[in-house]
């Protein structure tokens, strides 16, 4: 029989040998102008470039925004002209950038007001048009599709119902910002709601990665779907079989070429990798699995997901000189050796 130490040696060479290195799976790494503090509601459009909005910023002029960081890191603001705007959703767009904002502080009795400002950015975040619309909902998600028509998503009143009961809704609007359709998600098989995670325009519709917040029954399991929104309000569901392994934490879910992206990580998992798993996005059908090289940025946030590669965002370099970068990383193939 083989000693320990051959068979030890046999599993490293199979590692080192279906893996390319982290060096050589980089093909971008550049720092960033990162402006505010912190960031949330990461955006990609198909260029790679990344949307985010700052946490908080310092400049003393305290308006709303989002920020675009381009390939080569450069950073450009997208802000709001009124100073009582807050953001609730915002969507890249060929032509720039779409911005939802709620008026603040809302109204008298603290209620969100209905009223809501729809900013249009050119690509150099000069603010082209503006309209006032009225939602009956709380919007949280915007796509823009191939059209240029607006989906907007959030959730419905009364909003003080909590999970498994609350429902989400949207509305579609026209190239003007006039509301022309309104929809709900229908319920799940269990009888439960889909609440909305992620939401991208596509040619003619718009998709949204729906997930089973409970069920009206005990024990049910918890389930994804992709939701096909069309321009006359008509809902399509496909349901996405993702599995269920007490040793899989998923990370977050993506857009991609086509696809909706499970990134996840897996207890144990040698060598220790980020994994995606592909669903198609008109069928919900599982089509590949893709994987980082063996991590040495644990902590980078997955950003965008370009179908060969992927882009991080986070802190590199040392406790005194670290520094916000873009990483693009290079996937590969999962096969049965990972």
């Amino acid at each position: 029989m083989p000693s320990r130490l051959t068979a030890t040696l046999f599993f490293l060479a199979c590692i080192s040998s279906s893996h390319l290195s982290y060096g050589q799976q980089i093909v971008g790494d550049v720092p960033v102008s990162w402006i505010g503090l912190g960031g949330f509601s990461y955006q990609c459009d198909q260029k790679g470039q990344v949307f985010y909005r700052p946490d908080y910023r310092n400049e003393k002029d305290d308006h709303q925004s989002v920020v675009r960081v381009n390939r080569d890191g450069s950073t450009l603001l997208f802000q709001t002209p009124d100073e009582r705007d807050w953001i609730a959703a915002f969507a890249p767009a060929n032509n720039g950038l779409v911005v939802v904002a709620s008026f603040l502080p809302g109204t008298s009795d603290g209620r969100p007001s209905p009223e809501y400002h729809l900013y249009h950015f050119d690509n150099k975040a000069n603010v082209v048009t503006s309209h006032t619309v009225s939602f009956d909902f709380r919007p949280s998600l915007m796509a823009v599709n191939s059209s240029g028509k607006r989906v907007v998503v959030g959730l419905q009143p009364p909003y003080h119902k909590k999970l498994p009961e609350v429902k989400f809704g949207g509305a579609v609007l026209d190239v003007d910002d006039k509301v022309t359709q309104l929809f709900e998600f229908p319920p799940t098989a269990e009888g439960g709601n889909w609440a909305p995670g992620l939401i991208q325009g596509g040619d003619g519709v718009a998709y949204a990665v729906l997930k089973d917040e409970g069920s009206t029954k005990l024990g049910a399991p918890q389930n994804y779907s992709v939701a096909t929104i069309g321009e006359s309000g008509h809902v399509d569901i496909d349901f996405l079989p993702v599995p269920t392994d007490d040793r899989t934490h998923y990370l977050t879910w993506l857009f991609g070429p086509g696809v909706a992206v499970a990134e996840y990580s897996i207890d144990r998992d040698t060598p220790r990798v980020r994994r995606f798993d592909e669903y198609d996005l008109t069928s919900g059908k599982r089509l590949r699995t893709k994987i980082t090289p063996p991590l040495t940025l644990s902590t980078q946030t997955t950003t965008c997901y370009l179908g060969d590669e992927i882009v991080w965002m986070g802190q590199r370099g040392d406790a005194d000189q670290q520094s916000i970068r873009r990483v693009t990383v290079k996937l590969e193939a999962a096969t049965l050796h990972n």
